[in-house]
């Protein structure tokens, strides 16, 4: 799976737009969407509804949540940025 694709599946989501709120380990979520954390060693991504509340991170230790984008557009090698995955006619 190249990069792009995997980019665009980890911006699907989210709580209706981009955030910087942290919401920490134990807090209620607000708003179904898709989440992401992390550490030093990796990022763990889940989908949460409205009403769970926030797992630890990747290593068990309290962490801040981050809620995605649902942008489906990704930034290209040119600088620009892209919706279209796939040329016309490929599926």
């Amino acid at each position: 799976m190249n990069q792009d694709l995997i980019q665009q599946e980890l911006t699907a989501g989210g709580n209706g737009g981009n955030t910087t709120t942290g919401y920490a380990t134990g807090a209620k979520v607000l708003s179904s969407g898709t989440y992401r954390c992390s550490n030093r060693y990796m990022d763990l991504v889940m989908v949460y509804a409205e009403g769970d509340v926030f797992f630890a991170g990747p290593d068990g230790k309290k962490t801040t949540w981050y809620a995605l984008a649902p942008s489906l557009s990704t930034k290209d090698s040119g600088g620009g940025f892209r919706s279209v995955k796939v040329d016309a006619g490929t599926i």
